[in-house]
């Protein structure tokens, strides 16, 4: 089995993870986070998250004052979650231009005009941008991603005007690039006006999102969190970075339905998704957290008391490499059953509790390192959120416990051995 993974499931999986476009599309979705922990703080603060029903001083002063300045919230909310896409594009182009060793400028601008050509339309002398936003993310990373390739490749071919070295790299960067984007540019307008022909009018991202509707449907379900914990939880078995492999294929869609589910909320509409961005942070990494707290309840060799305390802290903030390494968990198959037994727990038990309306569906994006049991309440803004992690993880905890004695058994009759 060893040399079946060695030689066979890692290389393929490793050779995915370094695909071009799969390692821009990682560096780029991260492009516009900064953004989107902004405007759903903006959110929250224009729609304060109580129950219509629910009043007392403190909320109805929040409503009054949020009814107040509603027009200034309002705006930093559409300038930060509605261009969550169109960062998302500049995210991608300075990425994948870094990676062909070329001046970003000219091609973070050539990117955002074939972005709007191809997602934009004129209503009456004014431009729609529905689709700079959530719906239009997958469109952004096609687009940011091939228009500089395209770009890169015209360039190297001879697309360009060479000017004296004398003239100032400021100057000659947009003259040499000039017959590059007139030509990008022709080729960006006859996909809008082909898409057009072909769908009856419909706009590229329109026509891209019907295609991958299916596919949302699809990942919202049990089957479709529970399949993903364990494959990120058996690729770090295997030593590979599961949140970067499975979140190349994962991240784009999970940032949509976060962003679907702020602007459900904003809108007053009911959250229409589950499995987001932050039901993945919140609730399938609490299973680290609870293999140190474990460690240190019963572990007596000198290895995993160590470990332990290197551990915790990071373990804290959701980071998992220490654990990962240490214990270890790569390729250790005496915690192979709890290991993936508690990650398919912590996904399948939130998601059947959300579903049942037992807590609230995640609409508020937060960064990575906050600790998960403060996620768990800051992205739902639901208190019954935490009650459950607790539960989960002390279920974890006493899962964890009976394998990892018989383990630290085992250490510590090498350890005396050795001694």
């Amino acid at each position: 089995m060893s040399d079946f993974l060695n030689n066979k499931v890692i290389p393929a999986v490793t050779k995915f993870a370094q695909f071009k476009f799969v390692r821009a599309m990682q560096a780029a979705v991260t492009a516009g986070l900064g953004a989107t922990v902004v405007g759903s703080i903006f959110m929250i603060m224009m729609n304060p998250p109580f129950p219509a029903d629910v009043s007392n001083v403190f909320i109805d002063a929040w409503r009054a004052w949020s009814a107040a300045n509603a027009s200034w919230l309002g705006l930093g909310y559409q300038v930060t979650l509605e261009f969550v896409g169109l960062y998302a594009l500049i995210g991608m182009a300075v990425v994948v231009s870094n990676m062909n060793d070329v001046r970003p400028t000219n091609m973070v601008v050539i990117s955002c005009a074939s972005f709007l050509i191809l997602s934009a339309n004129l209503v009456e002398g004014n431009m729609a941008i529905g689709f700079l936003g959530a719906k239009g993310l997958v469109t952004a990373l096609l687009v940011g991603y091939f228009v500089v390739e395209l770009s890169c490749w015209l360039m190297k071919h001879g697309f360009k005007i060479n000017l004296p070295e004398a003239v100032p790299p400021f100057v000659a960067e947009p003259l040499n690039a000039l017959i590059v984007n007139i030509v990008v540019i022709a080729a960006v307008v006859a996909v809008r006006l082909i898409v057009g022909a072909l769908s009856g009018g419909a706009l590229l991202p329109a026509v891209i999102n019907s295609l991958f509707a299916p596919l949302f449907v699809a990942s919202d379900s049990l089957l479709a969190v529970v399949l993903y914990s364990v494959i990120v939880r058996l690729l770090w078995f295997f030593g590979l970075h599961g949140g970067n492999i499975a979140g190349a294929v994962m991240t784009p869609i999970l940032s949509v339905t976060l962003i679907e589910n702020a602007t459900a909320f904003v809108n007053n509409e009911a959250l229409p998704y589950i499995f987001t961005t932050m039901f993945v942070q919140t609730w399938t990494v609490m299973g680290v957290l609870a293999i140190v707290i474990a460690m240190m309840i019963v572990c007596k060799s000198k290895q995993l008391k160590a470990i332990s305390k290197v551990a915790i802290a990071p373990a804290l903030f959701n980071i998992g490499e220490p654990i990962t390494f240490g214990l270890p968990i790569v390729m250790n198959f005496k915690i192979l059953v709890p290991y993936l037994l508690c990650f398919a727990l912590d996904a399948a038990v939130p998601y059947l509790a959300t579903s049942a309306g037992l807590i609230n569906r995640s609409f508020v994006n937060i960064p990575y390192t906050v600790p998960a049991i403060f996620k768990a309440f800051l992205s739902t803004m639901d208190f019954r959120a935490v009650i459950l992690y607790v539960v989960l993880l002390v279920v974890n905890v006493l899962i964890f416990i009976p394998w990892l004695k018989k383990y630290d058994h085992e250490l510590l009759v090498n350890e005396d051995q050795s001694a």
